[in-house]
């Protein structure tokens, strides 16, 4: 077996699709779609979503750093003015986060998520 692994995130395939559960939503019908690439304790993959807003919560272990590959989001952390960012922005989202997800354009990131 080979320890080196490829992943295009231009050719990925059918995803899986989901959506935030019905108390979470806040406007609109976003749905998710997610081609995993790698699990925990470190998670790699990529993950898309078409215009919604939605509650985002992290617990006190989970980190995530984000390559926006398209599209645009407004992110608005409890306590602070929303922040947009766009394709070509990388983010990161440390653990006990607790805010809003607002994807204005559909939008497809790039992510890694570590369980601390």
């Amino acid at each position: 077996m080979s320890l080196l692994k490829q992943f295009n995130p231009l050719d990925l395939g059918e995803g899986v699709s989901s959506r935030p559960s019905e108390d979470l939503v806040l406007e609109g019908d976003p749905q998710f779609t997610s081609w995993p690439s790698q699990e925990e304790p470190v998670q790699v993959g990529v993950w898309a979503a078409t215009p919604g807003l939605h509650k985002m919560r992290r617990d006190e272990t989970t980190w995530e750093k984000f390559y926006l590959l398209e599209g645009e989001v407004e992110i608005t952390e409890e306590g602070h003015q929303p922040r947009r960012f766009a394709a070509g922005d990388v983010v990161i989202i440390e653990p006990n986060f607790r805010g809003t997800w607002r994807t204005i354009a559909p939008v497809k990131k790039l992510y890694v998520s570590v369980q601390l």
